[in-house]
């Protein structure tokens, strides 16, 4: 093949690929531009709305609305998430809030199970919102303080144990199952499980192989066998699930072959732990309307339809999240909403030294486009717009929903409906 005939061959394919790459902007342009138009205005002669009756007809017949943030830090979405959920007690009938960062044993007390006084911190019934990490030092969460400890509504933790619960906790279980049954039973068993719970606790040396496999499977066979001890219930075994949790994720002795697969596994474990917290206490509390403040990472589903932009593009894939557990769970009962800015800042009170993360909106990703409406605050409903055209959900289009990180994705997939705050503001320490 001569130079010339090389030369019109090489032309050729750059033009076709310069073809696909305007198509690809002008179909990721025309999706943007039409969930755009969808936004609902959400403005109010408030610095932030408090009138959501807008979104009453998407919200109907749900028992579980997952109410997420991009990052932890921003101030102006504290601010107009507590609004939400005091619409959503008050107006709409929603008498449970869940809670990302504090552990199911904590919430039970507070919930009434008084039984659980010495298993907790001396002061955690003083001051148990101090342990809501890392939202309690945040002065724009004041307000929802003030509401969640004013209001008669129930609290669910959806972590597994805190550290200092986890210490105090440990010994609990392990003098309960010393006094059981089930110890009686497999004395065998009892005597190899004992001392493991004794290095656990001590922490001095990392549990072999053998001990940690040894442990959580004894543990399971106890779930399995619906050992009722102490509480006259099943809440013991969830005790002991979060521990196998637990015990997991801060004493598992296996290497992984990189940090990417360390983090999958210990986003599964703990996620799952999550949902399966909160569908503990919806089982038992059927008639529970529950609002779960989470980060739109957890809230989501189908996250392997995003491209990670941080690192190995397939991340995403390795992950379930507790959204997409919940949704499992009870389908069309959840409605999961993320929150998203076109500019500002994010950061949180107790990061001292640390710089502020500056939002930006890069000109291909819907937040540079929900930018060009001329107002302040707004909401789409993503169902909308695939309810007539299911092909929607396979539309493909930038956004930096997932902590400010542009990423291209199928986002339609994620989440049923956008709260956008067009500028956001660091979270201030209180006082």
């Amino acid at each position: 093949m001569n130079k010339t005939i090389v030369l019109r061959v090489l032309e050729m394919k750059n033009l076709a690929l310069l073809i696909v790459a305007v198509l690809c902007i002008s179909c990721n342009k025309k999706i943007t531009t039409e969930l755009s138009r969808k936004m609902i205005p959400l403005d109010s002669e408030n610095s932030v709305p408090d009138d959501f009756s807008k979104l009453d007809q998407f919200i109907e017949s749900k028992e579980i609305i997952l109410l997420g943030e991009a990052a932890h830090g921003e101030g102006k979405t504290f601010e107009v998430k507590t609004q939400i959920v005091k619409y959503l007690v008050e107006k709409k009938g929603f008498n449970t809030i869940a809670l990302e960062g504090m552990d199911f044993l904590q919430l039970e007390y507070i919930n009434g199970r008084s039984v659980l006084k010495n298993n907790l911190a001396d002061n955690f019934e003083s001051d148990w919102y101090g342990y809501w990490n890392p939202w309690n030092p945040a002065k724009q969460l004041m307000p929802f303080e003030t509401f969640i400890k004013s209001k008669k509504i129930s609290l669910v933790g959806i972590e597994s144990y805190q550290k200092i619960t986890a210490i105090i906790n440990i010994d609990f279980i392990k003098n309960e199952l010393e006094k059981s049954n089930w110890s009686s039973l497999n004395k065998d068993q009892w005597e190899k499980l004992s001392p493991i719970f004794d290095k656990i606790q001590n922490n001095e040396k990392p549990l072999t192989i053998a001990e940690y496999d040894f442990f959580t499977l004894q543990l399971q066979r106890i779930i399995e066998s619906n050992e009722t001890i102490f509480f006259g219930d099943n809440f013991f075994t969830q005790m002991l699930e979060n521990l196998i949790t637990h015990v997991s994720m801060e004493f598992n002795p296996k290497t992984f072959s990189n940090e990417d697969e360390e983090s999958a596994y210990r986003v599964r474990t703990r996620d799952y732990q999550m949902a399966r917290n909160l569908i503990y206490f919806k089982e038992r509390n059927p008639k529970a309307k529950i609002i779960v403040w989470l980060a739109n990472f957890h809230g989501a589903t189908n996250l392997k339809e995003v491209t990670f932009a941080d690192g190995d593009p397939e991340m995403y894939s390795k992950f379930t999240v507790f959204g997409e557990h919940i949704k499992n769970k009870y389908s069309d009962k959840v409605y999961s909403i993320a929150t998203t800015s076109t500019r500002g800042f994010s950061k949180m009170p107790y990061n001292k030294g640390v710089e502020e993360t500056k939002i930006i909106a890069p000109k291909e990703s819907l937040e540079f486009e929900l930018d060009k409406r001329k107002f302040n605050f707004g909401y789409i409903d993503f169902r909308e717009i695939y309810k007539k055209n299911p092909e929607k959900r396979d539309e493909i289009f930038n956004s930096i929903m997932l902590g400010h990180y542009n990423q291209k994705g199928k986002w339609l997939q994620l989440f049923d409906g956008l709260l956008y705050i067009k500028e956001n503001e660091i979270a201030l320490p209180k006082g």
